[in-house]
């Protein structure tokens, strides 16, 4: 019995001393971690770069109306590419765009004068009651308003590495502006 216990005590001896293969265990278990790391940054600074070309495209539009006394749907049908152009590389699946012309009147009530969608359509009722951030909520004027949404598609490694699958995210945003030239920006056909 002692022999066995000997032989045995000698092999585990061995076992406990030998190190090769040591650092492919440690890379058999760090690597999984560090590639979701890499895809998960990679997948969250893509998104945040398209989110900021949202903004962009948001205050863009703002800028070019308010730089105008009078627009139509024609023109502002225009406003489609430019939000395109400048969202480009990304795609621009599901790019919604809303453009309104707020009026505030003499008691500080703010209502939808005209309103616009990138459906040629008019997505607010005209005179219906509205809200604007309360720092532009001036009695005796008129903002414009534009509203930019768009779906992000992200790729999500889950836990079961087996699985992966794509999610969708919609990023918007909403800038108002006041007019540039005269009291408001009017639209003729809207």
């Amino acid at each position: 019995m002692t022999g066995i216990m000997t032989r045995m005590r000698g092999a585990i001896d061995r076992l406990r001393r030998d190190r090769s293969g040591v650092g492919a265990v440690e890379f058999a278990l760090i690597a999984p971690v560090l590639i979701v790391l890499y895809i998960g940054s990679l997948e969250i600074s893509v998104a945040m770069s398209v989110n900021k070309k949202v903004a962009r495209a948001a205050s863009s539009i703002a800028d070019l109306v308010t730089q105008n006394t009078d627009v139509n749907k024609t023109m502002l049908k225009t406003m489609v590419d430019v939000a395109q152009s400048i969202i480009t590389p990304f795609q621009v699946n599901g790019l919604k765009i809303r453009i309104s012309g707020i009026k505030i009147d003499s008691t500080g009530k703010e209502t939808i004068a005209w309103s616009w969608d990138e459906k040629n359509t008019r997505p607010y009722a005209v005179g219906s009651v509205t809200t604007v951030p309360t720092d532009l909520d001036v009695k005796n004027t008129f903002l414009v308003r534009t509203e930019v949404s768009l779906q992000h598609s992200l790729l999500l490694v889950t836990p079961n590495i087996q699985d992966v699958d794509v999610k969708t995210l919609t990023m918007s945003k909403t800038y108002h502006l006041r007019q540039r030239i005269g009291d408001e920006v009017a639209c003729s056909d809207c």
